[in-house]
């Protein structure tokens, strides 16, 4: 009799859109921003990622300053609309700076 952990898990499916074919291994590298309607994910696999130096989203340092900013003023009393905490303004400060230096 097959069980559940008998059956192997599908390979994961996605699209590259460097070489614009299938992939295994692609994930998002950039995120195309429009004025009207949904923005787009642009997705590359493990091999263009490495051939053309492409950092995935959530490694890109203002992706990662941002969760920081964003899970410290979550939890943080002293974090509110009014203000910052020393520590909400330096996660600010840097995520600003970040963001500054993706653009």
């Amino acid at each position: 009799m097959t069980t559940p952990s008998d059956i192997a898990a599908p390979a994961p499916f996605g699209w590259c859109h460097w070489h614009k074919g299938p992939s295994g291994t692609a994930v998002m590298v950039d995120i195309v921003e429009q004025n009207s309607g949904p923005g787009a994910g642009l997705y590359a696999c493990a091999p263009c990622r490495e051939q053309r130096g492409l950092v995935p989203v959530v490694e890109q340092a203002h992706e990662v300053a941002y969760r920081d900013y964003l899970l410290h003023t979550t939890d943080c009393a002293g974090c509110s609309r009014i203000g910052r905490c020393e520590v909400g303004s330096r996660l600010r400060d840097f995520y600003q700076k970040a963001l500054d230096g993706a653009a």
